[in-house]
């Protein structure tokens, strides 16, 4: 029997990735999984041979009325949550001079305006169970890195929202735990202008198992923060 045996997980950004490493971890603990990504055929692709999977969702998290059929869907076919995984992210590395209002907006939304709502939706069920939510950000929630003004404002302020949801509820019995990875060797890696190897970073593995110690602390402890960062210290543009 695995440590998370019968809790129902849901990750966000599961396709790929660190969402993808999550799911992996806690299904190999026996956790239920619901798995939500934008792409149906992606988050399928993901799921395939994934242990633990009893539902996978194609969802827009950005968007109201998509956040909302996903949960209700949640309610009508499982009828419980104990774990929120807000994973889904994007990233622009661009000088701000050149960083349009597009995608200003699409790391606000994707980053930001996504943990509202899935957060808000999924209260009524986390309230029953005395559940977890757990917030993927970054350590460009605290450090301001240049190039990456869009990405850093939606990532303070998710740490910001983190930090408030915690404390308010606490009192139901929620639990809201923050982990603040380093530059990590997914796909985002793609979108810098300098070479990174990908085995001087964070693997999606690394983060994973930071997000299962987490979650299977006794009740009476809450793991509000953890950094991950990479052994060797920041990777940095070469010459």
């Amino acid at each position: 029997m695995g440590r998370l045996d019968g809790k129902v997980v849901l990750v966000t950004g599961a396709s790929r990735g660190i969402g993808r490493a999550i799911a992996q971890t806690l299904g190999r603990e026996d956790a239920r999984l619901i798995l939500v990504a934008r792409h149906r055929g992606r988050v399928e692709q993901g799921a395939a041979g994934m242990p633990g999977t009893v539902m996978t969702m194609a969802a827009d998290i950005t968007r109201p009325g998509e956040v909302k059929r996903l949960f209700a869907a949640v309610q009508k076919r499982i009828g419980r949550l104990d774990v929120l995984i807000n994973n889904a992210g994007v990233f622009t590395f661009k000088p701000f001079a050149k960083t349009t209002l597009g995608d200003w907006r699409r790391n606000l939304e994707t980053n930001l305006t996504s943990v509202f709502l899935t957060t808000q939706a999924a209260l009524p069920l986390l309230k029953r169970c005395q559940g977890d939510v757990v917030n993927i950000l970054s350590i460009s929630s605290r450090v301001a890195f240049p190039n990456c003004s869009a990405y850093s404002a939606s990532k303070f302020g998710a740490l910001g929202l983190t930090n408030v949801l915690r404390k308010e509820l606490r009192g139901l019995g929620i639990r809201v735990t923050a982990i603040l990875p380093g530059m990590t060797n997914t796909s985002m890696k793609q979108e810098f202008d300098f070479p990174v190897r990908g085995d001087d970073l964070v693997q999606p593995e690394d983060v994973a198992a930071t997000v299962l110690a987490a979650l299977v602390q006794p009740r009476r402890a809450t793991v509000e923060e953890i950094l991950v960062m990479p052994s060797g210290g920041s990777v940095k543009a070469k010459g």
